[in-house]
């Protein structure tokens, strides 16, 4: 708007300066004519009619000039408060030249790389500021935004403590449609994942123990299931009860209850591979899935009670349970425990999830009834 504007002022103004030029020529021609011959009125009104054109002219010039200077200062006012909002973002603003070096950053990307003064930032390469981990992921989303295309992507800062950003490059073009820089616009998101986190472990991990709760439990036993169907390999599932636990909690409180608890969840964990599963059931119950163990049934049987074995020793393991007590004393608690275990193995069959932890938990208490400290198969199904 602003250039069309002073386009039209240009043309008024050559437009006048055209017609002042004829009428000084005609005044002239008029003013000699009139020497020689005495009076020219041809002449004269032509004189006339052209400078009431150039009055029409001068006045809608000094219009076009009035609007200009609106335009302008409408112009000024809006970069003064574009200028004023990018300073004042709570996200990193920020311009990155075709050579990736940073040339504009303002207050809130200053502050989310622990600086003050924009000239400490200016020059530096953009890609220095990304986790080692995530610089080539980086710097390849920054080729593509050269070539044009608008990128939007996550990446973890190379400070401490550990920040999670989520960021966009914008290609900006100049007025020939070629790349002039880069806009880049960060948000620190390291709260919100971190809620995120949070509320994904309320979701599916016990807060005790850490350990995967009963929800997160049927998904990886879906997964097993449909592991073992697909590869023809038997798993197995370990349901474990933790013999006499009431007993501690009811000499000893449920402090102790809950420290015994963490106790055997980090022990059972230490028996198996990652890629297994071991969760928490409820109250003093565990379940453990183990992958993956052998096509022939006998060599999977073997290999699954050697894995249950290690966990029945490790858990019969004497106790030493630090309990704080009122104020700043502890106490410490001799507690010795055992536990039943019930195991199911699975491969290619329809039975659902259910059935199987059933089947393990009836195991389970074959193996109470039997003495407990014990481990016991669950029957041919």
């Amino acid at each position: 708007m602003s250039n069309e504007h002073e386009a039209k002022v240009e043309t008024l103004q050559a437009e006048i300066m055209r017609l002042n030029k004829i009428i000084q020529a005609l005044m002239n021609r008029a003013e000699h004519n009139t020497c020689l011959l005495g009076s020219n009125f041809n002449l004269f009104q032509t004189a006339i009619t052209l400078e009431g054109q150039v009055r029409r002219r001068t006045a809608e010039l000094e219009d076009a000039k009035q609007e200009t200077e609106k335009i302008t200062r409408a112009l000024k006012e809006k970069e003064y408060q574009t200028r004023l909002l990018i300073e004042n973002s709570p996200v990193s603003i920020h311009e990155i030249d075709r050579d990736g070096k940073i040339t504009f950053m303002n207050k809130a990307g200053l502050r989310m790389l622990g600086l003050t003064n924009e000239d400490e930032v200016k020059g530096t390469l953009y890609v220095n500021a990304v986790n080692d981990k995530d610089r080539p992921r980086v710097s390849e989303l920054l080729a593509r935004a050269y070539a044009g295309e608008t990128k939007h992507f996550e990446f973890e800062g190379c400070g401490t403590p550990k920040k999670m950003y989520t960021s966009s490059f914008i290609p900006i073009l100049d007025k020939n449609g070629r790349l002039e820089k880069l806009m880049g616009i960060t948000e620190d998101v390291t709260d919100r994942k971190n809620a995120e986190e949070q509320l994904l472990r309320f979701a599916f991990y016990d807060p005790l123990t850490k350990l995967p709760n009963r929800r997160l439990l049927n998904d990886r036993l879906e997964q097993a299931m449909s592991t073992s169907k697909r590869s023809g390999y038997y798993s197995a599932l370990l349901f474990l009860d933790l013999d006499n636990f009431k007993t501690l909690n009811d000499t000893h409180g449920h402090d102790s209850g809950d420290l015994l608890l963490i106790e055997a969840a980090q022990r059972i964990s230490n028996c198996v591979r990652e890629i297994d599963t071991v969760a928490r059931f409820g109250g003093d119950e565990f379940v453990v899935i183990i992958n993956n163990l052998d096509i022939d049934k006998k060599i999977a049987t073997e290999k699954v009670y050697i894995v249950a074995e290690k966990i029945r020793l490790a858990l019969e393991k004497p106790y030493s349970l630090t309990c704080k007590q009122t104020g700043n004393e502890s106490s410490v608690v001799k507690h010795y425990s055992t536990s039943s275990i019930g195991v199911v193995l699975f491969i290619n069959h329809d039975a659902s999830r259910e059935d199987i932890i059933k089947w393990a938990d009836i195991a389970m208490y074959d193996a109470k009834a039997g003495g407990r400290n014990q481990i016991r198969f669950f029957a041919d199904h």
